[in-house]
């Protein structure tokens, strides 16, 4: 599969920056205007971005209080 690279220009609204997606993206993600967005860390310095659902936020809920719950041991398995 080749990646495909798309491009969108921010702009200032207010104290926000802002950009609009690219129709493909927007096709692929399948969201229409005015729907919420997760913007979700991916470690590496970017983010993902999906369509807000009930289940997506309480997948992230879940998680949020997983890596809490187990935050020491996480941190010793990365040493």
């Amino acid at each position: 599969m080749t990646m495909q690279s798309l491009r969108s220009r921010t702009r200032s609204q207010g104290a926000s920056v802002v950009t609009t997606l690219p129709a493909e993206v927007a096709r692929r993600l399948g969201v229409a205007a005015g729907q919420e967005l997760e913007w979700i860390e991916d470690g590496m310095g970017g983010f993902r971005v999906m369509p807000h659902t009930p289940e997506m936020a309480e997948a992230l809920e879940a998680h949020a209080r997983i890596m809490a719950e187990y935050d020491s041991v996480f941190r010793s398995l990365a040493k």
